[in-house]
């Protein structure tokens, strides 16, 4: 009974937190940021990366195929050879508008991630946007490293382990190797973000909870969103064209609460540590 009334009391002080810190709306403000820096992000890595890697812009399109249903996918594919068409032929330009909306997505995560800490922002403003810069990298250089590996992985299947006589094995190895590469390097990105964001001090230790979390409910979320979303109709009954990007949005604020809620499970956890370390001291003392 102590334990089911435990449980109680923490989803009843979850839901509260959620009402007073406006996790929902910080949510669709995160979700709004993240759409403007989308399109500009994925045009960027494919002019930059693509011109290093040939055939970077073909495995940048299976992963954002895998983790997005059809109706978005073929929209995102759509708006990008558009723009891609028209617009972006300035390099320099196409380098600002990226690094700018990516910048504001990053500050609207720190103000969501402080918000859940209930921290007051006193860093000024060239260490905040210096930041946010940095988490732009940050993302833009975890999402290559993921696409690098798994090209370096299919050439080493071409290459090595079919010469050796290993072809019965080799797609599994290679897509467990990726994968464990790619839950590694996400988490990794994620506890840097979940650890610097807040304008307080935190150690990697108490950003990973968050990270693991966030790692793991999105690969669970996003395919559930996708599986979905793919055998329904109702996204293309309701909106018709525009199917495609209502879907796409409503799987950015998906990506946006899973990311903000691992900050209220790192918050979460540092609350529970303090109360548990308190009860100690009580006992030792008594």
């Amino acid at each position: 009974m102590k334990n089911k009334e435990k449980i109680y009391a923490f989803i009843h002080y979850c839901i509260d937190d959620m009402y007073e810190t406006d996790f929902f709306g910080i949510c669709m403000q995160m979700a709004f940021y993240f759409l403007l820096a989308f399109f500009p992000m994925i045009i960027f890595l494919i002019n930059f990366i693509g011109q290093v890697m040939a055939s970077f812009q073909g495995y940048l399109f299976a992963f954002l195929k895998s983790f997005l249903p059809d109706l978005s996918y073929n929209y995102v594919q759509m708006v990008l050879n558009q723009l891609q068409n028209t617009h972006f032929h300035n390099q320099l330009l196409l380098i600002i508008i990226t690094f700018c909306f990516a910048s504001m997505a990053a500050r609207a995560i720190m103000i969501g991630i402080n918000q859940n800490y209930g921290n007051i922002e006193r860093r000024n403003l060239f260490h905040v946007w210096i930041l946010a810069f940095v988490f732009t990298l940050l993302f833009a250089v975890s999402l290559v490293l993921v696409i690098v590996i798994y090209i370096i992985m299919n050439d080493m299947t071409e290459n090595i382990l079919i010469r050796i006589g290993l072809t019965r094995f080799s797609v599994a190895i290679t897509q467990v190797f990726t994968f464990v590469f790619a839950f590694v390097v996400t988490i990794l990105a994620f506890d840097c973000i979940y650890v610097l964001a807040p304008a307080k001090s935190l150690t990697i230790r108490q950003g990973l909870p968050g990270a693991i979390f966030m790692t793991l409910a999105l690969n669970i979320a996003l395919r559930i969103f996708v599986f979905f979303v793919n055998h329904s109709t109702k996204y293309t009954m309701l909106y018709g064209n525009l199917g495609g990007f209502f879907a796409l949005l409503v799987g950015i604020f998906f990506i946006c609460f899973i990311f903000n809620f691992g900050s209220k499970i790192n918050y979460y956890v540092e609350i529970f540590n303090i109360q548990f370390s308190k009860r100690n001291k009580i006992q030792s003392i008594e």
